[in-house]
């Protein structure tokens, strides 16, 4: 039986004829080669060494027979490469994100802000305008969830808002419960924020709210109508949220899709390339992201009588991870020219969710000949999901998602665990926020600076970026766009508004600030800082332009350095101390994928397993990218631990790809040589904090000897040799 093997990095290629009594020349292909990419062969080699008199070639002929097939080998893999990601530096605060403009957001936070204080303006009480105003930040907290949830989720925002403006009102008759009050604030409301998931501005306007009421004069009689102006406010931002709903009711979930399919198509697109790792990441966080979103709106949206259309996306969304996986596949495999055609109609599709090209038809043709088996099923999975978008094929009802019943149990009883479990992070978080807020309003109402409050309002600001690098450019951009802020400002003040003109002009800033607030917060600021000025001289028509320009300058240094202090010496290492144990999980779900697959689980209990793989490895990525954003100067053992961490990932996602294409059972030996092998690897990694890990041998595994090649690759990426060059270069 001929067999010719282009090897990867050899130009040569070799040919031997294999029978029981030649298995000397089977060695010859094993010359020069890593043991580990070709562990097949050389497991094969064994027994036959050592049974040569008693094994027939036609054994010999099913075993390698077996690597023929698409799944095992292939004469080029295209190997992933894991680039050490970029270093932060101080010039990044100041670059222009590539983000389209927000016109939704820019629009509706100036009509949220800018038609309550154009109502007071034309009552004759301005005072009471800007008060409702206040209540029009809820619009601010909009993002991509479904309409249905958005109505919940504004409600209690709302709400929160305005008994945070209450709160503030009533502790500004004790200068000690008012800035302990700062405190407990900033901490109940990022801790919920965190606990809900609700992206966005977090606990910061909860916190303005406060520090706007602690500024009220001491007037009891007019506090139920102070209080009510921010309510209304609140509930006309809800309504201007919810008016989408009238037009568009699924926009967000058909966004959140198409996202997906356009992730899809980058990512077919990027085999091979430097990007794929990012890229692979990226797709399969969007995948659960719009599994989440499209979960919450079945959720929350039970009392809609046509759901097909939102059937439809959640189907949609589901072929979205098979195709995903079948990517993986074809990855493994030489460049094919019916990849970019694919990729194409990937792009088409999410074109289409988003109403674009709809005249445009995926009309790709695959040959039998020339194509392997992954392509053939990439092919036949990108087509079943055009048919799913446009309804030629029946569909039963979907089931419900992981999404919707990890939904269901956070609501149900595990909030609280789920909080204060060993692994969370959000207490720390939520501890250091209250904390770092108190010790600014302590500083501000300590020393009687000029607007007292702006001191932790700025710190509140500065630490929304979340990570110390993330905070500490925030902190510079918030004083740079303060600086030149005021200059706009004192234009502003310097025309004498009144009136309408007040109005227009706050609508004006608040629309400028959300269209390009994503783009770079510095920009933002300096048209938050005249939008302040103006509103702070409205309410308070008796303190000259000068006294609040000089304060917001003076407030806004003050409130920066603390925050980055305070972010610096508070719970920074949290991501890092945590690596270590959140990569050895990691490690210890592929090894119970792997078993899995190796005892041919049933498909149910496989399937929750690879549930529970993704997590794993969207949260090693996500942990691992707040450690290293913990310092400009990277943490040594952070940095040289990355080939590892990417090795990891690129095995737990090939992982899932195989487990689509299940072999025969083994034997229960060697299924417990992996268990204990799994078992000493991950209680090397969470023990070792210096890395210096004594790993045992990665055992054979002649079913999935790619696989074996992955583990191969992660067992050296772990070795010494591997860190010490990482912190040779990152050092």
């Amino acid at each position: 039986m001929k067999r010719v093997y282009e090897l990867e990095g050899f130009s040569q290629k070799r040919d031997c004829t294999i029978t029981d009594k030649e298995y000397a020349t089977l060695a010859k292909i094993l010359e020069g080669m890593m043991k580990e990419e070709f562990s097949m062969l050389s497991s094969l080699l064994f027994r036959i060494g050592n049974n040569a008199r008693t094994h027939t070639q036609n054994y010999v002929e099913i075993e390698v027979s077996k690597m023929d097939h698409t799944q095992f080998t292939h004469d080029n893999r295209r190997r992933p490469k894991h680039p050490f990601p970029k270093k932060a530096t101080y010039s990044e605060a100041f670059r222009i994100k590539p983000i389209p403009l927000n016109w939704f957001r820019g629009i509706g936070s100036a009509i949220s802000v800018g038609i309550p204080s154009l109502i007071g303006f034309l009552i004759g009480d301005p005072a009471l305008g800007i008060l409702a105003s206040v209540g029009g930040f809820t619009f601010l907290y909009v993002s991509n969830e479904p309409y249905s949830q958005r109505a919940v989720r504004l409600f209690w925002i709302a709400l929160g808002l305005t008994a945070s403006f209450a709160l503030g009102a009533l502790s500004s008759y004790n200068d000690v419960l008012m800035v302990l009050m700062f405190g407990v604030i900033g901490f109940i409301s990022t801790m919920l924020f965190k606990l809900f998931e609700i992206v966005g501005p977090g606990g910061l306007f909860i916190v303005l709210a406060y520090a706007i009421g602690t500024s009220m004069p001491h007037d009891l009689a007019a506090l139920g109508s102070n209080v009510l102006c921010v309510l209304l406010g609140a509930i006309f931002a809800w309504i201007v949220a919810m008016t989408g709903v009238l037009v568009k009711p699924h926009r967000n979930e058909n966004k959140a899709v198409s996202a997906v399919y356009q992730s899809l198509a980058t990512l077919l697109s990027s085999i091979g390339m430097d990007t794929y790792t990012e890229r692979q990441h990226q797709t399969a966080f969007l995948i659960k992201q719009a599994e989440r979103t499209l979960s919450h709106a079945k959720l929350f949206g039970k009392w809609k009588r046509n759901n097909y259309v939102l059937e439809n996306l959640i189907r949609l969304n589901a072929q979205a991870e098979v195709i995903f996986l079948s990517i993986l596949d074809v990855s493994q495999e030489q460049k094919h020219e019916m990849e970019d055609r694919l990729a194409e109609s990937l792009q088409i599709i999410s074109n289409q969710l988003r109403d674009k090209d709809k005249e445009k038809d995926v009309n790709v043709q695959i040959s039998e000949e020339g194509s392997s088996a992954f392509l053939r099923d990439l092919y036949a999975n990108v087509k079943f999901a055009y048919e799913i978008h446009f309804g030629t094929v029946d569909l039963i009802p979907a089931p419900a998602s992981s999404g919707e019943e990890e939904k269901k149990n956070v609501i149900g009883n595990d909030l609280i665990k789920k909080a204060f479990s060993r692994d969370s992070h959000i207490p720390f978080v939520a501890l250091r926020y209250g904390t770092i807020i108190f010790i600014s309003a302590a500083i501000a109402y300590g020393f009687h600076l000029n607007r007292s409050y702006w001191v932790p309002l700025s710190s509140a600001a500065v630490m929304g970026g979340g990570t110390y690098v993330s905070n500490l450019h925030r902190g510079i951009q918030r004083s740079v766009g303060t600086i030149i802020g005021i200059w706009i400002g004192a234009a502003l003040l310097w025309l004498k508004p009144a009136g309408l003109f007040v109005s227009l002009t706050l609508a004006g800033l608040q629309f400028i600030v959300e269209l390009i607030y994503a783009r770079n917060y510095s920009l933002a600021v300096m048209f938050i800082t005249p939008s302040t000025l103006l509103i702070g001289t409205t309410i308070n028509p008796a303190l000259t332009s000068g006294y609040f320009i000089s304060a917001r300058l003076v407030d806004i240094i003050i409130g920066s350095i603390v925050a980055i202090v305070g972010t610096a010496l508070l719970w920074r290492k949290i991501s890092s101390k945590r690596l270590l144990t959140v990569f050895s999980d990691a490690v210890g779900k592929e090894g119970e994928m792997l078993i899995s697959m190796l005892e041919s689980e049933h498909t149910s209990i496989q399937a929750s397993k690879q549930q529970e793989l993704q997590h794993a490895l969207l949260q090693l990525r996500l942990v691992y990218d707040s450690a290293l954003a913990e310092s400009l100067r990277r943490d040594v053992k952070v940095t040289s631990l990355w080939p590892a961490v990417g090795d990891c990932l690129h095995l737990g996602y090939m992982l899932l790809a195989a487990s689509r294409h299940p072999s025969r059972e083994v034997a229960e030996e060697r299924v417990h040589e992996y268990k204990v092998y799994f078992e000493r690897l991950t209680q090397s990694i969470k023990d070792n904090e210096n890395l210096c890990i004594d790993m045992p041998d990665v055992p054979s595994l002649p079913e999935y000897p790619l696989i074996h090649e992955d583990l191969a690759r992660l067992h050296r990426s772990l070795g010494n040799e591997a860190i010490k060059k990482g912190m040779e270069l990152h050092g």
